[in-house]
This record gives C-alpha cells, structure tokens and sequence, in this order.
C-alpha cells in the first residue's frame, strides 16, 4: 500500500482527506509544515498533500525545504487549496508541483486524481529504473570490450597482454588529474580500451618478430593506426572512439603517424593515450626486452617533453608517476562482469569490423607487399575472362642456396628484391607472390613482342639491383610465359607457363622462355640455345677472389682437393674462421649477419682465386687454401683481419682463426 503524507491545519479538511482516501492509501495525518518536515526527513513517502495557507510555514515554503531533503526531494506534491488565483497555480506548476486540487473537496474527483498520480509516478519510476540499468549496463561495456580486445589481440602477441586494460586505466587516472568529468573519463577509457585493436590486421609473424623490424616491416606495424580507425570509424556507441585507434602514435611535434598531426590539432584523447601507452610499453616486459628500470623509464617521458608528448599533460602524468599513484589493481568483481546483451550489439559490430579488416590482411604478403597467392589468382581469373594477355610465371633461382650461405634475411632481401622489380614495371600488370620463392605476373591486353620487351626490362633491372650487392650474388631470375585469351582456364595456363619455366630451369636458369603449343614439345627440349646457355654459365659461374660455393659443394671440393694434393705434394690447409661478440655483448640478428656480409667480402677480397670458402655457420666461414705454406698462411690470416675491421667497424666482434694442416 503506497503512503500519502496529508498536511492541513485544519481539523477538517484532514478528516475528510482521511474518509476518502484510507481504504486505499496509508496515510500520515500532519496539522503543520514543521511536523511534515520531521517526518520526511526520517521516512520515504509516495506522495505529499499540502495546504497552501498554513500559520509559520505555507505550502510554498515547506515544497522548497522538502526539495533539498536527502530521503524525500523527488517526491510528488499536489497542492490543496481554496484560492483561485491563477498566479498561485502558475508558481506551483513552476516549483514542481504535479497537480493543485480545490476545496471544497469532491471525493471522486480526487481519487481519481491521486489514482492518476501515483500510477504516473509508478511508470515514470520504472522509466528510471529501465535508465539505472542502462547505465550499468554501460559500466559493464568497457570490462567485455576488454575480453573482447584481449581474446583478439592477445592471441596474437602474448606479450601485450593486459596491455589494453593498462592503458585506459592510466589514461582515466591522468583524466582524472587534469579535472575531466566522470562521463568523459569514462568515455576515454572505452576509446582506451580499444586503441590496439588495428593489429588485428597484421601478421602474426610481423608483429611477434624477436628481432629487429626492417623498414617494409615497421611499415606495416605502423599500419594498424589506420585499420583500427577504419574498424571503428562506424562505431556511434562510444563518442570519438576512432580517434585513439588512429591517432596514438602522433607525436606532439608533428613527427608521428599516421598523419603527422602537431600539438593541439591531435586530439586530446589520443594525446593522452599516447602517454599512457608509451609508459606501459617502458614498463612491461616484451617479445625484444625486458621491463625498463624506472629511471630509465622516467627520463624518457621526460626527454619527451614537448616532442612526443604534450608538455602540460605529461607534466601531470609525471606527478602521478612520481606519487606512486600508477600502481593499478583489478578487483575479482571487475573480472566476473559478463557480456549484457545491450553492449553485446556493439561488440559485434566492432567483431564484424575486424574480420573485414583480417581478410583484408590475407589479401597481402606481408613479407612483399604483393597480392596473396589467392586474392592475385582471384583477380588474374577475372582479368583473363575481360581481355587476352600473357601470365609469366617467375621463379627466383638458388634461393636456398641464399638462405644456407647467407641467413634468412639475406632470402628475404632476394625475395623483396623481386617484388620490387616486378612492381616497377607492374602498374598494368597483377603482381602476386604463389609462395616460396615463386610469383606470377599477368600482364593485360598485351601480344607476345610486347610481353617478350617487358620480361627483358624485367631481367635487366634485377641484374642492375645484384650488381656488387652480396645478398643477390647467387640469385638470377627464370621465368615461363603463356599467351592467354578469354576462353582459357587459369588452371591450364599456369600449368603451361610451369612448364616453360622448368625447361629455362633445364636450359641453365638465368631466361625467359614462352609456351608454344603449335610446337612439338619434345622438340622443344632437344633445342638447345647454346648462346644463351654459355651466357648463363658465365654469369653464375664468374667469380673474383675466393671461390664461394655452398657447404654441400664445399665438401665435394674438399675431398677432391684434398686426392689433387696428395697426388702432387703439395700443401692444403683447412681454416675455420669464427665470429665472436666482444666483451659478451648481445647481438641482433641482423647485426650477425651484417657481420657475415662483410666478412663474406673481406674472403673474396684477400684469397686468391684457386682458394675456396663457404659460410659453415651463423658464425663461421670455412676457408681451404690449395698449395700455400705456412707462412703464406699467417699472411693471409693476418690479411682477413685487417681488412675485416676496416669494413666492419663497430667494434663489437672479433675474428678468431682455426687452422689445420691437412696432409702433414
């Protein structure tokens, strides 16, 4: 039963409120505005009946006192009153007042009245209720975009795990700090929470890569800015949430990315998550570091003062650091919170966004920047069917080899290399990588000349890129081309342009040869282009200094030079030669293999041509000298050493020499 606190001074008028209204209501009876206050201030009731004219307190001042009582200020009052001037019922309505009821009393008018009242107020109180739970609701969201972020994110690189939360929790706290309000501290967090989420779209190779990034790899790191903004960029939930997916990585001083934004043009949400990520970053653990000493860590905020970061909010968020208020703690409630089905749309919908975002990803070789095997042979179909052209299927040669002698990231280089090339000269053409070391290149409404010119322009530029480049020493290109129409089948043309690649492969490598199915092929292999051939075996087999070979090749050598000394007495010593880091210093990989390259000349350079090397190891050379005496073998230890650390001059390897005698 709902209660209705009556207030009359007289007698009779609360004796007949009483009559009419008892059998439905709880009623408290008061004969003036004192006594109404006293009660209100230590019980709740529905609704207040107030006279109007009452001795020391009137109706209008005691509505004003019950709107600032902390039980009872959102009441609904109705005004009793015998006065018709409409000036009083305007000032009512004004204070708030829901209705005015005129004396004499008609019982049935007001029931009904009261009736309709209370069952307004019932509805609008529901109305509140359905808003409190929204908002919970909303409080829920950021703790399942959270759970959302990391079972995406974090299944990619486990080092960033909780790196999210982190995030928006420092950002609140510097919010918080510079005097931001609850609503848009809390909308931070949210835009916080998602500010990794572009790295959906990269490969997981990439992004969890232990060494060094190359510049095509930091490129594409750098990219997720812009797929995050892309993934958000439709999301209305949350005010502004693409900004921090896109804009965490500019600087203050316009030296950042993705649009080089400067000071107060980058907003102030990306400006401050921007802070907060970067001490995160400092502050756990990675796939390249471990966490930074916190010195260290506060000289590099510090240091960027008015560079990375804005000046006046990195100041406060120094503060911060230097009260120990960055500590964070996570409650088990907070880690309990469940998708409600509210916010459960939203995290669809950003769902939805970042698979778009991964199949664009696929539609990529990172490693090249090139089409992936199966978006580049979804586009050729689709071109073959428009117009007739010519499909080069292009192979780049020894890139084992390249890989055993010369490290991965030598294979690599190749690899990008040839992506390179065949962009150049691409802009008309669909470039894809098939895998390994294999691409294929379909050129659109092109005859065989004109496919035969590009091909040849092709070949050149590669062999303008291998000149005095070690990463490329070994490696040339072999390409087989096929004339398409519209009524050809994919399949059947690759399969044509396979088969001219394997006889350029069968003729000596290094060439370009078309399918012709108007000759016969087993003609086809019996013809034998002697010039092209002799041209091929100079261009791979000509070397200066040392001859390099493969340590497979190396072994044959080895043995048989070994038969050649012992039939002629003459000296053979083998060499190992080992690089080892200086003072137990850490190396990067590709600081080895930067080692490696300029060791790998310095061999060329110093050994005679009869002498052979090959890369034993990430560390080592072996070296066999043919028919040199001993002290012809100091002379060239010493040599190799020298002129290493005039190429090499980081100082931060020495060469150690291994030698042995093999015939004595």
């Amino acid at each position: 039963m709902k209660s209705i606190l009556v207030v009359d001074d007289s007698a009779s008028n609360l004796k007949f409120v009483e009559s009419v209204l008892k059998d439905k209501y709880k009623l408290i009876l008061v004969k003036s505005g004192e006594k109404a206050l006293a009660y209100l201030e230590k019980k709740q009731v529905d609704l207040v009946l107030s006279d109007i004219m009452m001795p020391q307190m009137n109706g209008f001042e005691l509505y004003e006192k019950i709107k600032v009582l902390e039980l009872n200020q959102n009441v609904p009052l109705v005004f009793l009153t015998a006065d018709i001037d409409v000036e009083n019922e305007i000032k009512g309505l004004a204070m708030g007042a829901v209705d005015f009821i005129r004396k004499p009393f008609v019982p049935e008018v007001m029931l009904n009245r009261i009736n309709r009242i209370l069952q307004l107020e019932e509805l609008n109180k529901n109305l509140e209720d359905k808003v409190k739970e929204k908002a919970v609701q909303i409080e829920k969201l950021s703790f399942e975009i959270i759970s959302t972020i990391a079972s995406v994110i974090e299944a990619k690189d486990s080092y960033t795990k909780g790196h999210s939360v982190r995030v928006a929790e420092y950002s609140a706290l510097l919010a918080k700090e510079l005097g931001w309000k609850e609503s848009d501290v809390q909308n931070l967090k949210y835009i916080a929470l998602l500010h990794d989420i572009g790295k959906v779209g990269i490969p997981d190779n990439v992004l969890n890569k232990p060494e060094k990034l190359t510049d095509r790899e930091f490129n594409i790191i750098k990219s997720h800015t812009t797929i995050g903004g892309d993934i958000l960029k439709e999301i209305e939930t949350i005010d502004d949430v693409d900004s921090g997916a896109k804009y965490h990585h500019e600087r203050y001083d316009g030296k950042g990315y993705p649009s080089g934004l400067v000071g107060d043009h980058i907003p102030a949400v990306a400006r401050i998550i921007c802070i907060a990520d970067s001490y995160d970053a400092m502050n756990s653990k990675r796939v390249y570091r471990d966490r930074l000493p916190t010195d260290v860590i506060r000289n590099e905020l510090v240091n960027g003062r008015g560079t990375q970061f804005d000046p006046d909010y990195l100041d406060v968020f120094v503060s911060l650091f230097d009260e120990g208020k960055l500590k964070l703690e996570f409650s088990d409630t907070d880690r309990e919170k469940t998708i409600s089905g509210e916010s459960s749309a939203l995290i669809s919908q950003i769902m939805k966004s970042m698979d778009e975002e991964a199949k664009k990803a696929e539609a990529c070789d990172y490693l090249t920047g090139l089409l992936s095997r199966k978006e580049g042979e979804n586009k050729i179909i689709q071109a073959m069917k428009k117009k007739d052209g010519c499909l080069a299927f292009v192979d780049l040669d020894n890139l084992k080899r390249t890989n055993d002698t010369m490290g991965h990231l030598a294979g690599d280089y190749a690899l990008k290399t040839v992506a390179d090339v065949l962009s150049e000269y691409g802009k008309d053409a669909i470039v894809a990588r098939l895998g390994g070391d294999e691409f294929v290149y379909y050129m659109i409404g092109v005859d065989r000349e004109e496919a035969a010119k590009t091909i040849e322009q092709i070949m050149k530029s590669f062999a303008k890129k291998k000149e005095n480049n070690t990463y490329l020493s070994v490696s040339s290109l072999s390409i087989g081309l096929s004339m398409t129409t519209s009524a050809d089948i994919y399949s059947d043309i690759i399969k044509k342009a396979d088969r001219a690649l394997y006889y350029v492969k069968q003729s000596g490598k290094c060439g370009y040869y078309f399918y012709d199915n108007h000759v016969d092929e087993a003609k086809q292999e019996k013809q034998v282009d002697l010039k092209r051939l002799v041209s091929s075996l100079k261009e791979q087999g000509a070397y200066s200094g040392s001859l390099s070979v493969e340590y497979r090749e190396f072994a044959k050598l080895y043995d048989y030079i070994q038969h050649l000394g012992e039939r002629y007495e003459y000296n053979v010593h083998l060499i190992l030669i080992r690089l080892e880091p200086a003072n137990q210093n850490k190396l990067y990989i590709d600081e080895k293999e930067h080692a490696m390259t300029c060791m790998e000349k310095t061999i060329q350079a110093s050994l005679r041509s009869v002498d052979i090397s090959t890369r034993f190891s990430g560390e080592q050379f072996v070296v066999i000298l043919t028919d040199a005496q001993n002290e012809y073998v100091e002379v060239i230890t010493k040599r190799i050493s020298e002129n290493f650390h005039k190429i090499y001059d980081r100082k931060l390897i020495n060469v150690h020499f291994d030698i042995a005698a093999l015939l004595e």
